[in-house]
């Protein structure tokens, strides 16, 4: 009986062994049923679940690579800007006389002489004045007859020294009032000798050569005591620019300017900040920046509205690329840094403006020197194939 047991588990163990063995010589049937991966495709491309940003291609070595380099750049800034008079070539012209424009034969925009006539009045004011000359005219021709009169009873013993004395005082009032009279005829824009002398119309001239920018006045309105015509010499020009004060540390004296007016889009015009003001609009938190210009051809026009690009004196390294690195998702920026033989990291940029050269400023993310791809496009297009 013992023998036939210890028969029995010999047989078991043996065909334990055999079925182990077959089931490590064949695949199993879960194994026979599951997919195949296509031929060729293995390994093409993979990207690591965890975040998304590696990526694995066999043949890297077709996409060309560009190195980051440094720039010696300028920092630019651009804001809006609107043209205006040059102030110390502006002239507010203004009428002394009370009264009434009778004569107006200029009008805004006129291009004017010095001296020629802007508008002529009729005083009331100038009037009255020339009546007070006239008076002090006949008052000093009085007081000559009567001094020289009481010279001669003197001179005869027939008047005492005294009248001559008093005499001679009312003629040196007379010749003072008539002074202050002529005087105030000259104020009011009027003349007591020449052409028109002792009108009661005065002519307003032109006190220099320009451009009439303002007009205040018409025929047959009253004239006070405001300004009536602003004339501005045009020959050069401001173009005043309002920076927010959080940008102002990027503007200073003497940086460069570039101009681009919208009345004439295709046209560059280039100038130097010569003034920064140090008061600040308390609304709009903006101080205004001054360029000059010349405008000898007359291109330029007050209140013409200019986008304006300050290029700063002082420069700084910065990192750029050529704009064909750069892969743009949505309103981030990204290239694909080589990582080893066949990985490419894809990693986020911030981006400036772009350099004179053409190229992309870099502002963060990146380091001078570190390679990427030079056609990021291409190559992000060929990954989203073939992970497809």
């Amino acid at each position: 009986m013992q023998a036939r047991t210890l028969k029995i588990l010999a047989l078991a163990a043996a065909l334990a062994a055999w079925l182990a063995l077959a089931g490590c010589s064949g695949p199993s049937a879960a194994a026979k049923n599951a997919p195949r991966p296509a031929p060729g495709h293995a390994h093409r491309v993979i990207e690591v679940p965890t975040n998304g940003s590696l990526i694995t291609l066999p043949r890297p070595g077709k996409f060309a690579l560009v190195r980051a380099k440094t720039d010696l750049l300028s920092r630019t800034l651009t804001a809006p800007g609107i043209v205006a008079p040059d102030i110390s070539r502006t002239v507010q012209v203004y009428s002394l006389a009370n009264g009434y424009a009778t004569k107006v034969p200029v009008q805004l925009g006129d291009q004017v002489k010095k001296g020629q006539v802007l508008a002529t009045v009729d005083s009331p004011q100038l009037a009255d004045a020339i009546s007070d000359y006239q008076t002090a005219q006949a008052a000093l021709t009085y007081s000559v007859k009567e001094l020289a009169r009481e010279k001669g009873l003197y001179s005869h013993g027939a008047a005492p020294q005294k009248a001559v004395q008093l005499a001679q005082l009312g003629e040196t009032k007379a010749r003072v009032q008539l002074r202050t009279a002529v005087r105030e005829i000259h104020v009011l824009g009027g003349s007591v000798q020449g052409a028109g002398a002792l009108s009661p119309h005065v002519a307003i001239r032109s006190p220099i050569s320009g451009t009439i920018v303002t007009q205040n006045i018409a025929a047959g309105e009253e004239v006070g005591h405001g300004s009536l015509f602003t004339v501005a010499d045009l020959s050069r020009v401001w173009v005043l620019c309002s920076v927010y004060e959080n940008d102002l540390d990027q503007v200073h004296l003497g940086d460069r300017a570039k101009i681009v007016l919208n009345a004439y889009p295709n046209v560059r015009l280039f100038g130097r900040v010569s003034n920064i003001s140090r008061v600040l609009n308390s609304q709009t938190r903006t101080a205004q920046v001054r360029v000059v210009l010349s405008n000898r051809h007359g291109l330029l026009e007050p209140q013409m509205f200019a986008s304006v690009t300050f290029s700063s004196v002082r420069t700084r390294r910065r990192v750029v690329l050529p704009p064909s690195a750069l892969f743009q998702l949505h309103d981030s920026y990204w290239v694909f840094v080589p990582k080893g033989k066949r990985h490419f990291l894809r990693v986020p940029v911030q981006v400036g403006a772009i350099a004179p050269d053409g190229w992309q400023i870099v502002t963060h993310g990146l380091q001078a020197g570190q390679p990427v791809v030079r056609q990021s496009l291409k190559f992000a297009s060929l990954v989203a194939k073939e992970k497809h």
